[in-house]
């Protein structure tokens, strides 16, 4: 099973994710990152509650980041891989996207672009994200974050893949930073994974300068 994009009518903002099929359950969610989940009513029972508060946070970032300039509507959400992966990685480890199949979501992604030419910015969550996203030529790239986040060769080679950057501090390279795609009239903004929305005590003091200094140079028609 395969996640669905969850689309938007002229949408102004693009969500690229990472992964949803190993890289935190098991569970296949019906949408990207249980993003359909901000759409319904708030439930009562526990796992389905956790995911619409986790889509919750995930939306009330996106709108704050912009200035509360874009609705939920208008954002569209997709990942960059979306196919299974069979091999797990070790416990604790972070799943492998393969070149490949980095590709195949790049190629997506830039579909979607011609879509949806309303699309003014490009929000990219997570640190092999932006990996994959600068190495295949999406976006600019930054030759020392390209380098610091590459997967390390231990993790390459493990029988059960995952990815281990050979510097666990890269995202702090481009962090704060807003980059062009060269064939798109959008901007691109590296953001942490889903998962850390909120941010925790030590994101926060790591990227919140990052953060607000990109938020005031945001600019949307």
């Amino acid at each position: 099973m395969r996640s669905k994009d969850l689309k938007a009518v002229n949408p102004k903002v693009l969500v690229i994710g990472e992964d949803s099929n190993l890289q935190w359950s098991d569970n296949v969610p019906n949408y990207v990152m249980f993003a359909d989940y901000y759409f319904r009513e708030f439930p009562q029972e526990g796992g389905e509650r956790s995911r619409n508060v986790e889509a919750r946070n995930l939306f009330e970032h996106i709108t704050g980041f912009t200035g509360n300039r874009v609705k939920s509507t208008e954002i569209y959400f997709t990942n960059l891989c979306n196919d299974f992966i069979a091999a797990k990685p070790p416990k604790g480890k972070r799943q492998l996207i393969p070149e490949h199949l980095a590709q195949k979501g790049v190629d997506h992604i830039q579909w979607i672009l011609e879509q949806n030419p309303s699309i003014q910015l490009v929000f990219v969550m997570s640190l092999q994200s932006n990996y994959w996203l600068q190495k295949l030529g999406f976006y600019n790239n930054d030759d020392a974050f390209i380098a610091g986040a590459q997967p390390r060769r231990i993790g390459l080679e493990s029988s059960a893949p995952y990815y281990q950057p050979v510097d666990g501090k890269a995202f702090s390279l481009i962090c704060g930073k807003i980059f062009d795609a060269p064939k798109y009239r959008v901007k691109v903004i590296p953001t942490l994974a889903a998962r850390d929305y909120p941010m925790n005590e030590l994101n926060t003091k790591r990227f919140s300068e990052a953060y607000e200094r990109v938020r005031n140079q945001i600019e949307l028609n």
